[in-house]
């Protein structure tokens, strides 16, 4: 994997897309053991959070179930508490994975003398309910590398879709993130040590809102097992992360596409 800033958001279309395009099937199929997605994709977004520099990267999109109770996807490798239980479809899952959320100073040299954030592992919880015209969805992150944040991040989204057709498939999810105090800190603050070494000044970034977006989805199927995708994704930082002096620009758009194959 390249290093480069390879936030949540950077991937999140392409998974939602995925999980959404495996439910179409999956619904139909009871009894497989093993069941998911596949896939390769072009991704383009910023460097790090708060970039006005884009980076492109191949992105390998796995999402798989096992039994219906564990998974591998962009969370890592985790299992079902409760799965679709209730008139409500309640949906809780944990798991452990790796946070591509970071910051180095080689990715831009206005960052030089500040610290780097490196990507390292998380443990994330997730709840899904059904509303009847949306699924709302809340996911709990938590870095535990030393070298990373080491901070708590929590995303609450509303998902929308619609079958058009026999083969496109539309999504659209606004969404808003809110972080700690780590990890706005680890990567929107300049510390006092880092003021000396940088061009910024001392900046402390404290919790709250982060960002507010907006997710647009598209699948079109080739067949009964490939799919095309079409993921568009633009956020607005907020708050401390936006008055950042290492935000660069606080609108962040992230645009992805690929091919998927379920089976």
């Amino acid at each position: 994997m390249p290093e480069h800033y390879k936030t949540w958001l950077l991937f999140h279309s392409a998974f939602m897309i995925a999980a959404l395009y495996g439910q179409q099937v999956f619904a139909n199929e009871a009894g497989r053991d093993l069941s998911g997605v596949i896939g390769i994709g072009v991704s383009s977004g910023p460097e790090f959070a708060g970039s006005d520099n884009d980076t492109t990267d191949l992105i390998p999109i796995i999402s798989l179930t096992w039994r219906d109770r564990y998974f591998l996807n962009e969370r890592g490798l985790g299992f079902y508490a409760i799965r679709n239980a209730g008139p409500r479809d309640v949906t809780v899952s944990f798991a452990i994975g790796y946070d591509f959320d970071e910051r180095l100073a080689e990715d831009d040299v206005r960052l030089t003398g500040l610290r780097d954030v490196e990507a390292g592992a998380l443990i994330s919880a997730g709840l899904e309910f059904d509303l009847g015209g949306a699924a709302i969805e809340i996911e709990l992150n938590q870095g535990i590398s030393s070298d990373g944040h080491e901070g708590t991040r929590a995303v609450v989204g509303a998902a929308f879709s619609r079958q058009v057709g026999d083969r496109l498939q539309l999504g659209v999810k606004p969404f808003a993130v809110w972080s700690d105090g780590s990890y706005a800190d680890a990567f929107y603050g300049v510390s006092a040590q880092d003021a000396v070494t940088s061009p910024f000044a001392a900046y402390d970034a404290g919790s709250g809102f982060e960002r507010l977006g907006i997710e647009l989805q598209a699948s079109y199927e080739l067949t009964p097992r490939t799919a095309l995708f079409l993921g568009v994704e633009h956020s607005q930082l907020l708050g401390d992360a936006k008055d950042s002096p290492i935000s660069f620009d606080d609108s962040q758009t992230e645009i992805s596409t690929g091919v998927l194959f379920r089976f």
